[in-house]
């Protein structure tokens, strides 16, 4: 198929605003270089699906390149002064954030800011300029009946359990140096316990863990009874379920800590039309359905007009943490935080 003239992708693009019942004024018409580049944080099938449905919807040759969040993070961080893509979708909300306040994200508000949930207005309101949340994760227990049956070991039913002894070598969760999850595990026990107590829990912790995985989406061990007990989001032991696994989500006792999903552009983006495109389409509830549809990636969709996945209904009843996204997206903090669990934990 040829490449439709930039006049044509105006045109099109017109035609879907139209349709969409959005006015000049509050969706702007964008142009498209024919060609985007997506650094991607989300699980690969659901990378692949988005970009390729983005694709074909706008005519842009778009390619992606999944990593964890952490690593993306870098990754821009040392491209700085050359960027290889234009935007950076999905993973967790504070590395976007700390990439804010390092300059390294482009400024734009996309007006399609006005579907997302209201709950997560104050954050939209302080940082929509840099970054545009897409879906809301909640951190659980996740564990595998099976292997805790041959072992006779009850399922813990709360973060202080995973300490107990019967659980060593046991459990996995994400390393925090590469994975927003990790950092998010370590930022939910310090808003429940303070600091100094969380990081004794963490030594503590060490002390059962059998690994820490490079990636959030890690829990095919779970899964294969690798190990027992995971620390991770919600959507990952939905799908590990759906395909049979004998997985069980159990929201921790002391509440639950829960992180959102970014889609941001990257500074000095080669293609700032066509990534401005991309993130209205990110937050668009056809795009935020593709995830569960499409890809066995059951987050919970932050359009307030898309449907969430119906192996994750039975979860919204969360109790949730009051988060400060605020302190624990500072680039400073997490540095502080991330050194000093390598320091006094890993190591």
């Amino acid at each position: 198929m040829q490449k439709t003239s930039i006049s044509y992708i105006k045109h099109y693009a017109l035609s879907l605003v139209i349709a969409g019942g959005f006015s000049f004024s509050s969706l702007p018409v964008l142009s498209s270089e024919g060609r985007l580049t997506v650094y991607c944080s989300v699980q690969n099938s659901t990378c692949e699906k988005v970009t390729k449905a983005f694709s074909e919807k706008y005519n842009i040759d778009t390619k992606y390149v999944r990593q964890s969040t952490g690593t993306i993070l870098g990754k821009i961080k040392a491209e700085k002064s050359n960027p290889q893509a234009d935007v950076w979708y999905g993973g967790t909300i504070e590395p976007h954030i700390q990439a804010a306040g390092e300059n390294l994200l482009e400024k734009y508000r996309s007006p399609k800011q006005n579907e997302i949930q209201p709950q997560f207005e104050k954050l939209t309101n302080q940082w929509g300029d840099y970054t545009s949340i897409i879906y809301s994760m909640a951190l659980a227990i996740g564990v595998n009946t099976t292997k805790l049956e041959q072992l006779k070991i009850d399922a813990p039913q709360c973060l202080a359990d995973l300490i107990k002894p019967e659980y060593k070598n046991l459990i996995q969760y994400p390393d925090p140096r590469v994975s927003g999850t990790g950092y998010n595990f370590i930022s939910t026990l310090i808003q429940l316990w303070g600091e100094e107590q969380a990081f004794e829990y963490l030594k503590k912790l060490h002390q059962n863990v059998f690994q820490y995985t490079k990636s959030g989406l890690a829990t095919s061990h779970l899964a294969t009874g690798e190990v027992a007990v995971d620390v991770s989001f919600i959507h990952s032991y939905a799908r590990e379920k759906e395909k049979g696994a004998p997985v069980k989500t159990i929201l921790a006792c002391e509440g639950n800590g829960y992180t959102l999903g970014s889609v941001s552009i990257i500074k000095g983006a080669r293609n700032l039309d066509a990534a401005k495109l991309f993130v209205n389409y990110a937050l668009s509830a056809e795009a935020q359905e593709i995830h569960w549809q499409e890809a066995d990636s059951y987050q919970f969709p932050t359009n307030i007009n898309a449907r969430s996945a119906p192996q994750v209904a039975e979860f919204h009843n969360i109790k949730y943490i009051d988060f400060d996204f605020n302190r624990f997206g500072s680039n400073t903090e997490s540095q502080r935080l991330i050194k000093k669990w390598s320091d006094t934990i890993k190591n």
